[in-house]
């Protein structure tokens, strides 16, 4: 799957659940940094997006399906779903997709079921979409806790320490995740 492609896989997803939150957008414009796309490629694929949404009225899950069967006409979108993407690379997409589905705190029966159909079409174990799960989840309770500290703890060292150590979970728990994801070399 191409950059291009990737990035529009992660903004027809975003679109999937009625609407797109900052923290989503925030999310996608990071990732799209780390695809190498400029903000002229980013523009272009929200652009295409909306269009297939707006006009074509297809959802993410059906570009998938039919991405999946290659059954489109010249100016349907598509996304390549090969299943000969390195286990590496498929791992990575979906844990983009995870963390997106979390950035706004809801993971909806929408954001799942798309996840779970590429989980299922690339057959990726259950083991490694809990584990992404679970690493969402953390992350999603640390932000929460970091809030709450941020707007009821009055100000002192000791809330900077907890602070300091609350950035430093999250770290540690976005890298075991990205960890994970280095060991598939095959």
């Amino acid at each position: 799957m191409n950059n291009m492609e990737q990035a529009k896989l992660y903004y027809l997803y975003m679109m999937s659940d009625g609407e797109i939150s900052k923290n989503e957008m925030k999310v996608f414009s990071l990732i799209c940094e780390d695809l190498c796309l400029d903000e002229y490629d980013r523009n272009k694929v929200i652009r295409e997006c909306k269009e297939t949404i707006d006009k074509k009225c297809l959802s993410c899950i059906e570009v998938l399906e039919k991405s999946a069967k290659n059954n489109f006409m010249y100016d349907d979108m598509y996304i390549g779903l090969s299943k000969y993407e390195s286990e590496k690379d498929k791992a990575s997409i979906m844990w983009n997709l995870v963390n997106l589905g979390y950035a706004d705190k809801y993971f909806t029966h929408d954001e799942r079921e798309v996840v779970e159909f590429i989980q299922e079409y690339w057959e990726i174990k259950d083991s490694l979409y809990q584990e992404m799960i679970d690493v969402a989840e953390t992350i999603l309770s640390l932000e929460e806790y970091k809030i709450w500290i941020e707007e009821n703890v009055e100000e002192s060292k000791s809330k900077q320490a907890k602070l300091a150590k609350i950035k430093k979970d999250i770290k540690f728990v976005q890298n075991t995740i990205k960890e994970t994801i280095s060991e598939f070399d095959y």
